[in-house]
C-alpha cells in the first residue's frame, strides 16, 4: 500500500476514538476532529485517483498496449469498410431490382393486357381511397403524393391498353370526357389484344 495512503488511513482511524474520548470526556464533539477526518479521507481519495491516472497513463504508453490498441482500431476500421461496402451493395441491389418495377408503373411506353389493366385498376383505387381518406383527416403530404402517383400510374396503364387494343393511344383521351369515360374503361377491360390491329382507329 502507498504509504502516503497509509499516513492518511491512521490518521482518519485514529480521529474515531479521539472523537469518542472528547465526547465522553467534554459532551461534545470538536469541529476540529470532524475538519481532521474528512481533510484525511479526501486525501485518501485523491492519491487513489492520482494513483489510478498514473497506471493509466503508463498502460497507455506501453509499446505493448500501443500495438494492441492499433490491431483493434485497424479492426474496427476494416469492418467499418466492410459494412459500409456491404450497405453499398445492398442499396445497389434494392436500387437494380426497384428501378424496372418503377418504369414499369410509370412508363407509357410498351403494352399492358386486360389482367394487368384491372390489376391497375384495383390497386391504385383503393391507394387513391386510403390516401384520400388521410388527406382529409390531414396526415401530411404523404397522402397527396400516393394520389398523384396513382393517378400517373392509372394514365400509364390506360394508354398503353389503349395501345394494346390496336387503336391509336390518343383515343384514351376520352377517359376525361365525363360521358365518354364509362364506356372507354369498359372498352379497355372487354376488348382483346390487337383486336383493332390493322384497322385504321
Amino acid at each position: 500500500m502507498d504509504r502516503f495512503i497509509l499516513l492518511c488511513l491512521v490518521i482518519a482511524l485514529g480521529c474515531i476514538p479521539a472523537g469518542f474520548w472528547y465526547q465522553h470526556e467534554y459532551q461534545e464533539l470538536p469541529i476540529w476532529i470532524i475538519v481532521i477526518a474528512c481533510a484525511a479521507i479526501a486525501l485518501i481519495f485523491i492519491r487513489i485517483v492520482e494513483l489510478a491516472l498514473k497506471g493509466t497513463v503508463a498502460k497507455l504508453t506501453n509499446p505493448d498496449t500501443q500495438k494492441k490498441l492499433k490491431a483493434a482500431s485497424d479492426d474496427a476500421a476494416e469492418k467499418a469498410v466492410e459494412a459500409a461496402k456491404q450497405g453499398t451493395h445492398t442499396a445497389q441491389e434494392v436500387g437494380n431490382s426497384l428501378v424496372p418495377r418503377l418504369q414499369y408503373l410509370f412508363s407509357f411506353s410498351g403494352r399492358s393486357t386486360r389482367g394487368e389493366y384491372l390489376l391497375c385498376q384495383i390497386g391504385t383505387g383503393v391507394a387513391m381511397l386510403l390516401s384520400l381518406v388521410l388527406f382529409l383527416s390531414e396526415a401530411g403530404i404523404l397522402p397527396l403524393i400516393v394520389l398523384l402517383a396513382s393517378a400517373v400510374i392509372l394514365l400509364a396503364f390506360g394508354v398503353r391498353r389503349t395501345r394494346d387494343t390496336g387503336v391509336s393511344q390518343w383515343w384514351f383521351l376520352l377517359i376525361l370526357v365525363p360521358p365518354a369515360n364509362l364506356a372507354m374503361f369498359v372498352f379497355l377491360l372487354l376488348v382483346p389484344t390487337d383486336e383493332f390491329k390493322g384497322k385504321g382507329f
